[in-house]
């Protein structure tokens, strides 16, 4: 069941079930309008009373006829034929122009009445046949239609009405094939009767059943189709999506369309596109920055050593005759001076391919340089690795190099005595910290200024990491890493 519920709740089953639901729901407006519309022009015009008025002319009229065409009016017939019309329902309407297929005396209430007048209007015969029924209110009622009828009027509007009480009478002539006037029927229903009514409701009920599926599996269709297309087109910016956030910008969203949802496409693709730009710029000005570096390492460090090396010699050179003691002094520091030069061509050229890091993984390769670092400058170092574990080959490249910063600047500026280095991999992340108890730094004098400093923030930017510096001066120095791992690169 959570799994069904689950896949409702997708874009595309939302979007598709609301495409439904909104086709129903304006189809069953439509007919219940429609509907309150028929009911309208039935119940305030002339329609139902002209079709009534017709039937009566038609179908009730020829059979009544046969009883007033004797010299003298056969009441006992008549009464004969009223009474089977009321217990038998026998009195048929074969036809009438509502959606239903016949009427009888049946489809009217209790309150209908039939009566049969003769052409003085005295009363003959009538529906219900009780003798103690009462007409005279209802003839009371029907003088108007009474007289419009004895005139040879046609006109519904002048021989039908509508009572107070919400009935209708109506009054026909009886006339003979010589055109001559035999007597008058007066109907007296509930207006509108009970089976236009009942036959108009089922009719729509009907109809509103077939039409709501019909629309339901058409908008359902349709919905679907339509759905499908839109979350195609959002799957495929996800995916993009996914590819720029791990930095891979060479990806971008085919769209052919121009609507809102294209031309978002469209401005994600140009983002993309410059994103792409400025990291290709940022790269290129990263490496000048680094070989501006070495070549600065290699000015201030290599060559003066190697150029005090050359004096040194030269020195030499002269006092091996005249003071022998004196030339081996000097060529005790040459020496020193080309271990110190050996030492430092190794350092950068460690820093230009950390071959170890690729033969060994992080965690051996931070001992070694962790080792050799402590040993070529005579500083107690100690390292922690917590719960190694397996990192994407771009964060141990970049923590091997914010080692290799930070230890290049403590030789150098810091005075220490012990460098303490701990690695500790997380669930996701890791997290790296060095700390020295050297001379320490203010960061806010320092910031913008050191390109190692700089490295190390860029670096770890470009990972979406983050790096901290916590230094006073005389108080050592405490440097924080923390990158996010993305397990999906592991794999």
């Amino acid at each position: 069941m959570p799994r069904i519920l689950k896949f409702f709740r997708s874009l595309r089953w939302k979007l598709t079930l609301s495409y439904t639901l909104v086709t129903v729901a304006a189809l069953l407006v439509v007919q219940i309008l429609a509907a309150t519309l028929v009911w309208a022009v039935v119940t305030n015009s002339n329609i139902y009373p002209r079709a009534l008025i017709g039937l009566v002319k038609e179908e009730l009229a020829p059979q009544i006829l046969v009883y007033l065409e004797e010299p003298e009016p056969d009441i006992k017939g008549l009464a004969g034929w009223m009474q089977a019309a009321e217990t038998s329902a026998g009195l048929t309407f074969q036809s009438l122009n509502f959606p239903v297929a016949r009427v009888s005396l049946s489809d009217f209430d209790e309150n209908t009445n039939l009566l049969v007048l003769d052409k003085n209007l005295n009363l003959l015969a009538g529906i219900p046949t009780s003798i103690r029924y009462d007409y005279t209110i209802i003839l009371d009622q029907a003088d108007q239609v009474l007289i419009a009828a004895l005139a040879g009027e046609d006109d519904p509007a002048q021989i039908s009405l509508i009572t107070p009480d919400h009935s209708m009478i109506i009054a026909v002539p009886v006339v003979s094939e010589a055109q001559k006037l035999m007597g008058v029927i007066v109907l007296k229903t509930v207006y509108p009767p009970r089976g236009i009514l009942v036959g108009l409701i089922s009719y729509i009920g009907s109809s509103l059943i077939f039409f709501t599926i019909a629309a339901g599996v058409v908008g359902t269709l349709f919905g679907f189709i339509t759905a499908r297309g839109l979350t195609r087109r959002i799957h495929n910016v996800s995916q993009a999506t996914e590819g720029w956030s791990r930095g891979d910008f060479s990806t971008f969203i085919e769209e052919r369309s121009e609507d809102e949802l294209g031309q978002l496409i469209q401005r994600l693709n140009r983002m993309a596109e410059q994103l792409q730009n400025l990291l290709h710029t940022r790269q290129e000005l990263a490496a000048l920055e680094e070989r501006n570096r070495l070549a600065r390492d290699l000015h201030d460090g290599v060559k003066q050593q190697v150029f005090a090396t050359a004096m040194q010699i030269g020195a030499t050179r002269e006092l091996l005759k005249q003071d022998e003691k004196a030339a081996h002094k000097h060529l005790d520091e040459a020496e020193q001076l080309s271990r110190q030069a050996q030492q430092e061509l190794t350092a950068i050229i460690r820093e230009l391919h950390p071959a170890t890091l690729q033969d060994k993984g992080l965690a051996p390769a931070l001992k070694e340089l962790i080792a050799e670092w402590s040993r070529l400058n005579e500083i107690k170092a100690e390292i922690t690795i917590k719960d190694p574990g397996l990192l994407p080959k771009e964060i141990e490249e970049t923590l091997y190099r914010v080692v290799q910063e930070a230890l290049s600047n403590i030789a150098r500026h810091s005075e220490a005595n012990l460098v303490e280095v701990r690695l500790t991999y997380g669930h996701n992340d890791v997290s790296l910290i060095i700390a020295d108890d050297g001379l320490g730094f203010d960061p806010s004098s320092a910031a913008g200024k050191g390109v190692g400093l700089r490295s190390m923030h860029e670096r770890m930017e470009a990972l979406g990491g983050d790096i901290k510096i916590d230094s006073i001066p005389g108080g050592g120095t405490r440097l924080i890493a923390v990158c996010q791992i993305n397990k999906r690169e592991l794999s």
